[in-house]
C-alpha cells in the first residue's frame, strides 16, 4: 500500500530523526490514520517521511516494543491489531504497578509539585487537542512521580503508550463536546484532590475506579471492532 497523506514529512524538522519518525508514526497510529492491521513498506514510509531507512527501522523497533507496530520482514511492517486480550493485559499491569505507586505518592508533594499537578489538570481541558492529550498523559505521570523510581517510570511509560491507542478510540480529544470536556476534567479533579491527602488507600481506590470505568468503556467500544 502507499502512504500518501497518512504520515507527514519530517525532513525539515530540527530534531533527532529517530525521535521525529517515532512521534509521527505514533501519531498516525493513535489517530487511526494508520489503521489497526494496516500493512506498509519501509521504503514507502521513508519516502513519505523524507528520511532514510535507518531512522525508520529504529523508530519501528521502538514502536514494536510499545505494542503499536509489528515488524513483518526486513522491508515491511503493520499496525498491531486491536485486541481485547492485549487491553486486559495492559490494564491488569496498570492496576498492579500504578495503583500502589499512586497510593505511596499521596500527600508527599511539595508546593512546586502541587502547582504542576494543578497546571496539568487545567491544561487537560485545553481546546487544543494536542495540549490536552499531552497534559492528560503528564497528569497520570505526576500522580505517581513522588514514589516512582527509574524502573517504575520505564514500565509505566510502556503501559501508558500501549494504552493510548485504545483510550484514543473512546476519548478522542479532537471530537469532544464542552459537556464531555467538563466531565473528564471533573473525574481528574477527584484524583488531584485525593493525591494531596496522605491516605494511600483512598488514592489507590480513586485511581482504580477511574481506570475501571475507562477500561469498561473501551471494552464496549472495541468489542465489535475486534469481531470485525
Amino acid at each position: 500500500m502507499t502512504l500518501q497523506g497518512q504520515v507527514r514529512s519530517v525532513a525539515s524538522a530540527n530534531a533527532s530523526a529517530v525521535d521525529l519518525v517515532t512521534a509521527e508514526i505514533r501519531r498516525a497510529v493513535l489517530t487511526g490514520t494508520l489503521a489497526a492491521g494496516e500493512q506498509f513498506s519501509i521504503r514507502d514510509l521513508a519516502t513519505q517521511l523524507g528520511v532514510s531507512h535507518i531512522p525508520i527501522r529504529e523508530a519501528l523497533r521502538r514502536l514494536e516494543s510499545q505494542g503499536l507496530i509489528i515488524l513483518k520482514q526486513a522491508r515491511s511492517a503493520s499496525v498491531a491489531p486491536l485486541s481485547m486480550a492485549d487491553l486486559h493485559a495492559i490494564y491488569r499491569l496498570r492496576y498492579e504497578v500504578e495503583l500502589p505507586l499512586a497510593g505511596a505518592s499521596a500527600g508527599r508533594r511539595d508546593p512546586h509539585q502541587i502547582a504542576r499537578l494543578d497546571a496539568l489538570l487545567e491544561s487537560s481541558r485545553d481546546h487544543d487537542p494536542e495540549i490536552a492529550w499531552q497534559a492528560h498523559y503528564d497528569f497520570h505521570e505526576a500522580l505517581v512521580h513522588p514514589a516512582a523510581n527509574d524502573w517504575d517510570d520505564r514500565v509505566l511509560h510502556t503501559l501508558w503508550v500501549a494504552a493510548e491507542r485504545y483510550t484514543h478510540l473512546v476519548f478522542d480529544p479532537t471530537q469532544i463536546t464542552d459537556t464531555e470536556r467538563a466531565r473528564r476534567y471533573e473525574t481528574h479533579r477527584v484524583l488531584r484532590d485525593a493525591a494531596l491527602v496522605a491516605d494511600p488507600e483512598a488514592m489507590a481506590e480513586a485511581l482504580r475506579l477511574h481506570l475501571v470505568i475507562n477500561e469498561d468503556r473501551i471494552r464496549a467500544h472495541i468489542a465489535p471492532l475486534e469481531d470485525a
